[in-house]
């Protein structure tokens, strides 16, 4: 048994309205009231298992965060794609043919490795606004915590992002002589290192795994408002259509 938010009294899990006062219970509260009798009923999954599970069964994982918003997961993902980012600019500084010491090469890595987290969170909180705010105005009331976990959780199509640009950087980034690089500030070996592949078609592998992240952003919406999947795939696509074409005009115009 739980208890009615307003007067305290126990009410059964089948009970939307209160029958000793009145109370209507809306949809969010249900959660609340309800939530240890669902973890009774259905254990929820750890945040790796989840991971795992977003690459072969991406709605059991947005049925748990619908119920339970967590973003151990999400900062897992971050993580994962800050450390990637990273091994990226290594990679990328090691085509330059310059003379440089492990040392180097090590705070590179945990300068790249800082900076990469700190924009991608960056990422996290504006995306998360975002799919908030139009979520609320196409759907309806709905927690900041519960669109920053699923969104959180769809950032696993940005790890592959990251690991595909990885795996092309070290296959086909061009050594680039040491005297073009030779007596250069780091915003010159920065731009030098853009102009070659995959650099310079970065924005391009990106974004579109951008839109990937709306896709399973829509199984959280599915869950959440127990509404058709279809439907809320092509709010989301919607959604991720406008925010790369802020993107693209952010780095473009």
């Amino acid at each position: 048994m739980s208890k009615c938010p307003k007067c305290g009294n126990p009410i059964s899990p089948d009970e939307v309205i209160c029958p000793f006062c009145g109370y209507e219970i809306e949809a969010e509260e249900v959660k609340e009231v309800f939530e240890e009798v669902y973890e009774e009923r259905r254990p929820l999954k750890p945040p790796l298992t989840k991971i795992k599970l977003l690459f072969t069964s991406p709605r059991e994982v947005f049925k748990d965060l619908a119920y339970y918003p967590e973003n151990k997961g999400s900062l897992l993902i971050l993580l994962t794609c800050a450390t990637l980012s990273a091994l990226t600019i290594l990679v990328a500084f090691s085509h330059l043919n310059m003379k440089t010491s492990y040392l180097s090469y090590l705070s590179l890595f945990i300068g790249g490795f800082a900076a990469n987290l700190i924009l991608y969170l960056m990422l996290w909180l504006f995306l998360s606004f975002c799919y908030w705010v139009l979520t609320r105005m196409f759907y309806g009331k709905i927690s900041f915590q519960r669109v920053s976990s699923f969104l959180g959780y769809a950032f696993i199509t940005l790890v592959l992002a990251n690991l595909l640009i990885l795996i092309l950087a070290l296959v086909i980034v061009p050594q680039i002589p040491s005297e073009t690089s030779m007596g250069a500030d780091i915003s010159t070996i920065i731009q030098i290192i853009f102009n070659v592949p995959p650099f310079n078609v970065y924005s391009y592998i990106f974004l579109p795994f951008l839109a990937g992240t709306g896709i399973l952003y829509s199984y959280g919406i599915a869950e959440e408002f127990k509404t058709s999947f279809v439907k809320a795939l092509i709010f989301s696509l919607f959604t991720a259509f406008l925010i790369i074409l802020f993107f693209y005009a952010v780095l473009y115009f």
